[in-house]
Parts: C-alpha cells; sequence; structure tokens
C-alpha cells in the first residue's frame, strides 16, 4: 500500500472514530426563578451523571423571564416561585398554541431576615404589612421591640415570582380589594442571595428570601399569623404542615405535556435523587 493511500485510510478510520465519540450532547434550557438557581444548578449538575448526552443550562432572570421565555420558545422549561397568571397562559396558549402544564417540584419557606445583631426574634403578619405596604405605619425598628433607627428594606425585583408572592400574601389588598403595592424606598435586588448578602452587611435591614439562602451572618424572624399569636420559625416541618404562614410551592412549568427527555428529566427531579437534592439545597422535598 502506498504511503498516499495509507494516510488516506488512518485519515477516515480516526474520522469515523471521532465523530461516533464526540456524539452531540442535547440540551434542555431551564430558564426562570432566581430563588431556584442554587437549586436548579443543583439539579443540572447530578444531572449530568445520570445522562451525560443532556446538558442542562440553568439560568435566572426571575420568575417572570422565564415564563416569557416559554412564550417565545427561548426556554424548554421555566422554574417558578410563583403559580403563573392566567393572562400569562393565555399569552402562551396564543403564541403555541399549547396550554401550559403546572409541576410542583418542591416547597419552599420565605424568611424573613434580619442582621445577625438585630435583637427582634420574631414579628406577626399584621406588622409585615405595616411595614412593607404603602401607606404602612411602622418605619422604625422599636416599633417590633428592636433598639431603634428606621428599617431599612432589601427585596427582589418585580420581574420576580418570590417579588409577588411576599407582596400578595403580606401587603394585602386595599379597602377597594385592589392589591397594594410595596412602599416606596425599599432597594430592590436582583438574586436571593444577594438580599441576604445585603442584609449581613446592613444593621437596620430587613429583607426576604428562600429558607435555603440563610448563612451564619443573618437571623431569621419566626413569624405569626396575627399579632400575639403563635410564631413559627420557617423549616421543613412547619412549610409541610402550613403552621408557618409564608410558605409556598415551588414549579417548573412547560409548553404541554413533557415528553422525551424533557419528561424524563422532570421525572428524575420529583423522584427520590432529585428530591434528596432539594433537601440538601434548604429547600423541602414534596414528601
Amino acid at each position: 500500500m502506498s504511503s498516499r493511500l495509507l494516510l488516506l485510510t488512518l485519515t477516515l478510520l480516526t474520522g469515523g472514530l471521532t465523530s461516533c465519540s464526540d456524539k452531540k450532547k442535547l440540551e434542555i434550557r431551564a430558564k426562570g426563578s432566581d430563588t431556584m438557581i442554587q437549586l436548579s444548578t443543583a439539579w443540572a449538575e447530578a444531572y449530568r451523571k445520570v445522562n451525560p448526552n443532556i446538558q442542562v443550562n440553568a439560568m435566572g432572570g426571575g420568575s417572570g423571564t422565564g415564563i416569557a421565555a416559554l412564550q417565545d420558545g427561548t426556554a424548554d422549561i421555566c422554574n417558578s416561585s410563583r403559580p403563573i397568571k392566567d393572562e400569562e397562559k393565555a399569552k402562551i396558549k396564543a403564541a403555541t398554541g399549547k396550554d401550559i402544564v403546572e409541576h410542583a417540584v418542591c416547597l419552599d419557606a420565605l424568611a424573613v431576615y434580619t442582621h445577625k445583631a438585630n435583637p427582634v426574634t420574631q414579628i406577626s403578619i399584621e406588622e409585615l404589612q405595616e411595614i412593607w405596604a404603602e401607606g404602612g405605619t411602622i418605619t422604625q425598628w422599636d416599633a417590633v421591640g428592636g433598639t431603634g433607627g428606621q428599617i431599612s428594606l432589601i427585596g427582589r425585583q418585580s420581574s420576580s415570582g418570590t417579588y409577588d408572592y411576599f407582596r400578595e400574601h403580606i401587603c394585602g389588598k386595599t379597602p377597594e380589594k385592589k392589591q397594594r403595592e410595596f412602599r416606596q424606598g425599599i432597594s430592590e435586588l436582583v438574586g436571593s442571595n444577594e438580599v441576604v448578602e445585603s442584609v449581613s452587611k446592613t444593621p437596620s435591614a430587613m429583607g426576604y428570601s428562600g429558607m435555603g439562602y440563610k448563612n451564619d451572618n443573618v437571623n431569621w424572624l419566626k413569624v405569626s399569623a396575627k399579632k400575639g399569636g403563635e410564631a413559627v420559625a420557617p423549616g421543613e416541618d412547619a412549610a409541610r404542615n402550613g403552621s408557618y404562614p409564608i410558605a409556598r410551592k415551588l414549579f417548573i412549568y412547560t409548553v404541554g405535556e413533557p415528553t422525551g427527555d424533557i419528561k424524563a428529566y422532570i421525572d428524575w427531579i420529583k423522584g427520590p435523587e432529585g428530591q434528596a437534592i432539594v433537601n440538601k439545597e434548604g429547600f423541602v422535598s414534596l414528601k
């Protein structure tokens, strides 16, 4: 065999081996809740070991951003820390011709964080409303058992599902049954971790974020449904049995019933391995 023919034969063989070994990975695009980004990333990393041919790309941006990405086809699944709104369902139906499908994947207790040096240990929903809602009467820490000084409020940006959930459950309704908005002057940050980090550096601060973001540099408050009632700390059992008053479900949304690799991934998330990661990341598993 001539040297030229031998070289051509080796090139063809090598090319064939390369194409077999470099099989292109399939991508699942997961976008949405910043509350869920650490959890979504942990799921994605663990799933690579389960199915190496699937590349899950986890992105944040807020629940509303993820829902919009389903509508325009730039995401396969949306992570959401709030239930989808009727108008969002309608827009997705009009754009895709398919109904949105909801998958509850875990629970979360939305914690109220304070600086580690703050002596306040508990608060009521009624007091939180007066602190956070427009027209609220509480602006100073001494009104809730603190040592004085103005309360510095730190929350999430308006595209966040956590923003919507906290506003709806804490700010309440006007006498005309309209949603009360947040008061002016709240520092709105992009991510859940950013809120907790900012609270840890601000002695006068109060902020809200998922309980999975707790660290040694902040406290969280026990919360009661009514002033003078039993105050409960965020936790797994309290989230499941409803005794903690700011607990919620977290969701994945898909356009239509998932099939193939996307269905397999969501089934894995809801199964034992995925739910073990839920608990490890500081959230609450379904069971």
